[in-house]
């Protein structure tokens, strides 16, 4: 059974951090729209994945618009936390060249 996607906003300074929980797909679109436009002041914005998260690839492309729109304003976007899956796939799809994958919140923030 997919479990519902949570998406949850936390600021650090010009930093906000998107907790994603669940089953990411193309549903997960108005979530993560909703948290960015809470975000309205952060340059900077870091996709922090729960280790029991699962992600389709039409939520990939939720990811993909995203940095599109982040993009145009000058805004950066790393990801935290995946599943080894996960970060198999950012990088099999060219993802992780695109944008910085890290295996810990902690080490994301580092010099964001």
């Amino acid at each position: 059974m997919r479990s519902v996607p949570q998406i949850t906003v936390r600021c650090i300074g010009e930093i906000s951090i998107f907790d994603i929980a669940g089953y990411f797909t193309e549903d997960s679109a108005e979530g993560i729209n909703a948290a960015y436009d809470q975000s309205t002041n952060s340059t900077k914005i870091l996709l922090r994945f729960d280790r029991q998260s699962f992600i389709t690839s039409s939520g990939f492309g939720v990811i993909v618009k995203l940095i599109w729109k982040m993009r145009s304003k000058g805004q950066v976007l790393r990801v935290a936390h995946p599943s080894d899956q996960m970060r198999h796939i950012f990088d099999v799809i060219g993802l992780s060249q695109t944008i910085e994958i890290f295996a810990s919140e902690e080490t994301a923030l580092v010099d964001f």
